[in-house]
């Protein structure tokens, strides 16, 4: 059986994002879906002081939510939401945690609020960002940021993975940022002199490292490969218009088999117009769970 996707749902702004990508993904992968709300009391022991009314709403909202996607739903008992989702899905050994973008954000668009942020940041599984008022139309393009690190080795091997199990397309940006030696987090609008030599250089360098990993991926798909000098955040936002999902690794230090926002990442899961899949850093094979399965019951 393949790892199961926990979908995050808050029954108080019943946003289905996370619950519509999950579903996709499960139609995928194989797997089963968990719609999931945190919730701060047992709901066999709601407080006497309160009326009732909370305890109807959460209830009443995973009903259905079970009638409606046909997915599995549980309730967490947990004051912190990000715990409460992190404990289910250590104890469920999940292979995915989608949650929604904030309420503040434009509809088609990622935001991340301080729920995503902080489950992000200590999750050891993949982390899926699904835009404000997702509507699916497909995995046909998938993109993703790629560096010559195992950081980026590792984003592009889940991506590979998962353009040979949707047969989908695959775009390959490896991009420059202008700054040169500089970090792109730490430097941004930063374009100080360079030499023309130097930059050539590193584009040729960046070439041959893609071209490199490019035909070390089998089986083969439809790839794209583009080398840029920008940006690398104000890049792969551009792209996220054009594509159906759009992944990027942690950044590359801090507690290894977990999810950190680098600079980059963190720019990508504030303003995606696609969903965002970050993977955990030095995890080897961060969606083996879902994809060799998936690969496994197809294959019989």
């Amino acid at each position: 059986m393949p790892a199961p996707i926990i979908a995050a749902f808050d029954p108080y702004t019943a946003d289905t994002a996370p619950i519509v990508l999950a579903v996709g993904a499960a139609e995928l992968t194989g797997s089963t879906v968990i719609a999931v709300a945190v919730y701060p009391w047992s709901l066999a022991d709601e407080p006497s002081d309160l009326d009732g009314d909370p305890q109807r709403l959460v209830a009443n909202a995973m009903r259905e939510v079970h009638d409606e996607f046909g997915v599995d739903t549980q309730i967490v008992t947990d004051l912190s939401v990000p715990r409460g989702l992190h404990l289910i899905a250590c104890a469920m050994q999940a292979g995915l945690i989608v949650v929604g973008s904030t309420g503040r954000g434009r509809a088609g668009r990622v935001l991340v609020g301080s729920t995503a942020e902080r489950l992000i940041q200590g999750s050891r599984c993949p982390v899926a960002l699904a835009p404000r008022d997702y509507q699916p139309s497909g995995i046909r393009t998938i993109a993703v940021g790629f560096v010559d690190s195992p950081e980026g080795h590792e984003a592009l091997a889940a991506a590979h993975a998962l353009a040979v199990r949707s047969e989908a397309r695959l775009r390959i940006l490896a991009v420059l940022h202008p700054s040169g030696g500089l970090d792109a987090a730490t430097a941004p609008g930063l374009r100080p002199q360079r030499s023309v030599t130097l930059e050539g250089r590193h584009r040729r360098d960046a070439q041959v490292a893609l071209d490199r990993a490019v035909a070390a991926l089998t089986p083969p798909v439809d790839v794209e490969c583009e080398v840029h000098v920008d940006d690398p955040a104000e890049v792969l936002l551009r792209i996220s218009e054009h594509v159906d999902l759009l992944i990027c690794g942690s950044r590359g230090y801090g507690p290894l088999r977990s999810v950190l926002l680098g600079g980059v990442s963190r720019r990508l899961v504030d303003g995606s117009h696609c969903p965002v899949l970050v993977l955990p850093r030095d995890a080897g094979r961060p969606l083996e769970n879902l994809i060799d399965h998936a690969g496994t019951a197809a294959a019989r």
